[in-house]
């Protein structure tokens, strides 16, 4: 059980908050999002702004997650994140997007890191997770969400391990998101 550095976390975010352009922003922002997963055995990052083939769908951070060996042996072997540390909560559209990266992969679990989490109904717009849930029930892709907040609370990684444990179970058994 390894300790995460609170320090760290906090310079990550503020530097992430700070940078001079979204750029900027989201690297430092996918920079902590390694520093906290590749504390663990068996997880490793696989390839970073990886582009399809037609250069359409950019996946932020991939990690391999030798399922042997690591502590997520319930989640893919690879797992696909989209780190995203943007003011606003997400909207609706860029879940149904990381939705369609995860369904074009063939993937069925994707972490979805949004500083301002996911958000509820606006304007008439379906809630953001509403995507998430049809996409479980059609596609059986499982979106774990983990915003700032959580990330800040995180002491060491068997925090980590319950936080997505949980959000694993609750997506699957009872259908929320928390």
């Amino acid at each position: 059980m390894p300790n995460y550095s609170r320090a760290r976390i906090q310079d990550f975010l503020d530097r992430s908050d700070t940078a001079p352009n979204p750029d900027a922003k989201g690297r430092i922002f996918e920079d902590l999002i390694v520093y906290l997963f590749e504390r663990f055995q068996g997880v490793r990052v696989a390839d970073r702004n990886v582009l399809d083939n037609t250069g359409a769908q950019e996946l932020d951070v991939v990690f391999w997650n030798n399922r042997v060996r690591s502590p997520f042996d319930f989640l893919d072997p690879i797992l696909i994140s989209e780190c995203k540390n943007e003011a606003p909560p997400l909207s609706s559209a860029k879940c149904r997007e990381f939705v369609a990266k995860l369904r074009s992969r063939g993937a069925n679990t994707g972490l979805l890191i949004s500083s301002s989490g996911i958000a509820g109904q606006l304007n008439g717009y379906r809630y953001a997770n509403s995507v998430i849930m049809d996409a479980l029930t059609a596609d059986r892709i499982k979106v774990i969400v983990i915003d700032r907040a959580e990330i800040l609370a995180l002491n060491n990684t068997d925090d980590l391990i319950n936080l997505i444990t949980e959000k694993y179970l609750n997506l699957t058994l009872r259908r929320t998101l928390n």
